[in-house]
């Protein structure tokens, strides 16, 4: 059995017994869910109570959750908190990739734009052991590329899409850098400490995107006022974590955010056109009504180099 769907069925047992909320399952049924309800049945042709307790052991290592027995009833987990969040997306991703490889996946297709740069998830091991890594990256407005000496402090991912955030070495400046654009990835002997104050937690809580302002300004309060058929859209992916709904009805979704008011904000608002209204803050209303001006009074080709010009922008920001 691939370690990938190895790793899936391990989800999938934890993910079942927290699902009864403490409730003892016997191994029969446990047995019974994951060869016939779950993915699982087609990687492997069985699941033995052997392989059971194999797994119980590796999950305590992987995932810190132990597997209990009640005396002629079955197994359960006492813990009541749901599959941690990263451990659900990884649950999702393996069991996907694992799709993909059944006959089955031909009638599937996954969006050929797929990101760059996931070799170098290694940054993470660099960023807990705090030591400098060394790289040359590739901005998108430059001919070639230039070195960076950076200690990693975390990785982000927005829109299919992995950043890592690091302090350069020789300046304390925070910058984002695209895993994509990163190569000649080097990790030194050179410990680094981050900057007082930093918490990896909380860094992007406020964050729309992978930017956000160091100049000590506060979160907004974002209203907005979506069109039904959009707004639903956003009901069920949302925009950010803080999103929550002040009103629904059949003409209008009300949503507030709190968030930083940065470029990716704005230009996540520009992107649903008309679609989308700024009730609050008074600021960001007049900037979107004005460029939703500007683009409407001019042709065709000048707009699109104004929104051009104001991607070429946001890239700048992006790539210290």
């Amino acid at each position: 059995m691939p370690a990938r769907a190895h790793l899936l069925r391990q989800l999938h047992l934890v993910r079942r017994l927290q699902a009864v909320r403490g409730r003892a399952l016997p191994f029969a049924g446990t047995q019974r869910y994951l060869l016939h309800e779950t993915s699982i049945g087609d990687f492997e042709g069985g699941y033995t109570l052997r392989t059971f307790q194999r797994d119980k052991q590796e999950i305590i290592d992987l995932f810190g959750i132990t597997i209990r027995a009640r005396k002629n009833h079955g197994y359960y987990i006492a813990e009541t908190e749901p599959l941690l969040a990263e451990h659900a997306r990884l649950l999702e991703a393996v069991e996907l990739q694992e799709f993909l490889r059944l006959p089955v996946a031909q009638h599937v297709q996954p969006e050929a734009r797929r990101p760059l740069g996931l070799a170098h998830l290694r940054l993470l091991w660099a960023a807990q052991a705090r030591q400098v890594v060394e790289f040359q990256y590739q901005k998108h407005w430059e001919a070639t590329p230039e070195p960076r000496t950076v200690g990693p402090l975390l990785l982000n991912e927005f829109r299919g899409r992995w950043y890592v955030l690091g302090m350069m070495a020789w300046s304390g400046y925070l910058a984002c850098f695209g895993l994509d654009r990163i190569s000649e990835l080097r990790p030194t002997s050179q410990p680094f400490t981050p900057p007082a104050g930093f918490d990896a937690a909380t860094y992007y809580a406020h964050a729309f995107g992978i930017t956000r302002p160091d100049d000590g300004q506060q979160p907004s309060k974002v209203v907005l006022r979506f069109a039904p058929t959009q707004g639903h859209y956003v009901l069920g992916y949302p925009l950010h974590a803080s999103q929550r709904v002040l009103l629904q009805n059949d003409t209008e979704i009300q949503l507030a955010l709190t968030v930083f008011d940065t470029h990716d904000l704005r230009m996540e608002l520009l992107s649903y056109g008309p679609e989308v209204e700024v009730l609050a803050p008074a600021a960001l209303r007049d900037w979107l009504q004005e460029q939703h001006a500007a683009a409407g009074a001019l042709p065709a080709l000048e707009s699109s180099v104004i929104m051009n010009t104001m991607e070429l922008s946001h890239l700048r920001l992006l790539g210290s």
